[in-house]
């Protein structure tokens, strides 16, 4: 596969010819970025759960890679807070205490409440018909008490308010946070006994986004973000999560 640097080299000399043809797109994935993605998605999916020691041999033998791509991932997921590299002993799929879990979720709560202030201002119809859509779902599944599909509904009402704050940056961060939540098994969180509360939580600040009040909606973002952390504390008190 030719890569970019080789295609600008190739092209001919002549300017307005340059000017004329704009360097083809790489049609596949890196190497590298492949066994990234690979081996993120096993973590993720909880094939390594938190605390399980990563054989890098093992996986270049599965991946039928050599060490240089499997260990620039390792690196790569030590800098997203997957994975921790323990000297002479190997790296290892983190597994948090509660003072991270706090941590985790404090940054949780002031991104999602950025992200609701600036959803208030950035709504467009599009993202409106959206939340809309999934509001009346979270309804439909805490009315019957069906934990998972509210669980799914609740991701897609957070995924929702990002996409409508229109920051890219905030969303590489909270997407970040999302994955070492979602490590410890806890991004899809909801006690049953708590649903009531949830869907009541969402309901408020979706009304304050829908109505353009970003201060609202931010102040109602960190409080639900902060009665979530306390659902996951007992979660994880209960040996719900990995410890």
């Amino acid at each position: 596969m030719k890569t970019q640097l080789t295609l600008l080299r190739s092209r001919p000399k002549n300017t307005s010819a340059m000017r004329d043809r704009p360097v083809a797109p790489l049609l596949h994935e890196s190497l590298g970025e492949q066994v990234y993605r690979t081996v993120r998605d096993l973590i993720l999916s909880q094939v390594f759960p938190p605390g399980s020691k990563l054989n890098v041999e093992q996986l270049c033998r599965d991946l039928r890679v050599s060490r240089t791509p499997v260990w620039d991932t390792m690196r790569r997921l030590e800098s997203e807070g997957l994975v921790n590299t323990v000297p002479r002993h190997g790296v290892f799929v983190l597994n948090y205490g509660v003072e991270r879990i706090r941590d985790l979720f404090a940054v949780r709560g002031a991104l999602e409440a950025l992200a609701a202030r600036q959803a208030a201002a950035e709504l467009d119809d599009a993202g409106r018909a959206t939340l809309e859509d999934v509001v009346k779902r979270m309804e439909v599944h805490a009315r019957a008490r069906d934990v998972e599909p509210y669980s799914r509904a609740a991701i897609e009402f957070h995924d929702g308010i990002l996409a409508a704050a229109r920051n890219q940056v905030l969303s590489r961060l909270l997407e970040n946070v999302y994955a070492q939540i979602l490590v410890l098994r806890l991004r899809s969180l909801h006690l049953a006994e708590r649903l009531e509360e949830s869907l009541a939580e969402h309901t408020a600040i979706w009304a304050a986004v829908a109505a353009g009040d970003g201060a609202r909606a931010e102040a109602l973002s960190r409080a639900h973000a902060e009665h979530v952390l306390a659902d996951a504390l007992e979660f994880t008190g209960r040996g719900g999560a990995a410890s």
